[in-house]
């Protein structure tokens, strides 16, 4: 009953010890690739068909804030946008030429045929709309939300602790359910060892234990006689000695 509840004890171990590492690893891997990804993409990158873009500066505050990491849907088909929307895209001039803006659309200007001509778009905070008139083709993507985990995180990661805690703290927790697991293993196998080194008087056949009982006796009387001859020749050499004194 005893060794049922230590297997189970151990499998439950072993699996709760494993599930952790791996979320450990799994989380780590996400958080490093996103934050290297938006690093060597100049604050932008695309997972799953969704872009992550920092936000800069404050023409949309007071719904999207400096600072911010905002997600962003790829647009496959400009015809699906409507006012309203929010949406992110290449300047094509100004100060900001080339680089990502996100901005609200408030007017989409039609060919004759119903297809885009352009869109004209305003940060929520500024008091007058942009200058230019944006091509579909510059159009990126969409905005669906912020990302509160991912902005936080990468705020938290800025300082000395973040960094401790993020990474270096999970790294600790895994080494150490790695060395746990080993000592725990190699405890277990050695134990297995001195059990199957162990013999149980119930595993030993009735002939056996006639054997080892008649050695047993048989040593015993050997050693009474033994001892008997050596008392018996030391009386002889105390009688011997008293005759030669007298």
């Amino acid at each position: 009953m005893k060794n049922n509840e230590q297997s189970k004890a151990k499998k439950i171990y072993n699996v709760a010890s494993t599930v952790v590492v791996a979320l450990i690893f799994v989380f780590m891997i996400v958080v490093v690739v996103v934050m290297l990804i938006q690093k060597n993409s100049g604050g932008e990158s695309k997972i799953f068909g969704y872009y992550m873009y920092d936000v800069l500066t404050d023409s949309m505050s007071g719904t999207i804030e400096p600072g911010d990491v905002i997600l962003c849907k790829a647009v496959e088909d400009v015809n699906e946008l409507k006012e309203g929307d929010i949406i992110t895209f290449k300047a094509p001039s100004g100060q900001l030429m080339g680089r990502n803006e996100t901005h609200r659309i408030i007017e989409i200007a039609r060919n004759e045929d119903g297809s885009i001509k352009y869109f004209k778009t305003k940060g929520d905070n500024a008091k007058e709309a942009d200058s230019w008139e944006l091509k579909p083709e510059n159009v990126k993507a969409k905005y669906v939300k912020k990302s509160v985990f991912i902005g936080g995180l990468r705020r938290f990661m800025k300082h000395w602790y973040g960094y401790v805690t993020v990474v270096v703290i999970p790294l600790c927790v895994v080494f150490a359910l790695i060395i746990a697991g080993f000592v725990k293993d190699k405890v277990a196998l050695e134990s297995e060892k001195e059990k199957d080194k162990a013999i149980s008087i119930s595993d030993i056949s009735d002939d056996d234990k006639k054997k080892l009982l008649e050695n047993y006796l048989g040593e015993t009387q050997n050693a009474e006689n033994i001892s008997k001859t050596e008392e018996n020749d030391d009386n002889k050499r105390a009688r011997a000695q008293e005759n030669d004194e007298n």
